[in-house]
């Protein structure tokens, strides 16, 4: 197999803020690309895990565009919501992936679950920051 050097990489994300945050951990020397340049919507992310959207969304970014592209999925997990959202965390926020939106439904689903939710220990993790 031969290694190929990247010079030129499209960041596989409509959310300004994951590209700024994954672009700073790259080396300035490789060219980074928005999909926002290529007025590329996101494919449908019908994965059943955040790595097979991850991957649903590189392959769907590089075929359009003939570049190399690194894509994520993330979301937050809640032990007491058995793991929910979890790849649906965006769309708690909404059509335009509003965060106070998904935050006032984390606890509307908290209240119904159990009133008392805010005594008990809860964690909730991005299990992509593993």
């Amino acid at each position: 197999m031969s290694k190929q050097k990247i010079n030129k990489l499209l960041i596989g994300t409509n959310n300004r803020g994951k590209l700024r945050e994954i672009k700073s951990l790259l080396p300035k020397s490789i060219k980074i690309y928005s999909t926002s340049r290529f007025n590329l919507e996101s494919p449908v992310e019908n994965g059943k895990t955040f790595k097979e959207n991850s991957l649903i969304k590189s392959k769907y970014f590089s075929k359009k565009t003939g570049l190399f592209c690194l894509a994520d999925d993330s979301g937050l997990e809640i032990d007491f919501l058995n793991k929910s959202p979890g790849i649906y965390s965006a769309r708690w926020g909404g059509k335009y992936g509003d965060f106070s939106k998904a935050i006032k439904r984390v606890y509307r689903e908290l209240n119904k679950k159990d009133k008392n939710w805010k005594n008990k220990k809860i964690k909730a993790i991005n299990p992509c920051s593993k």
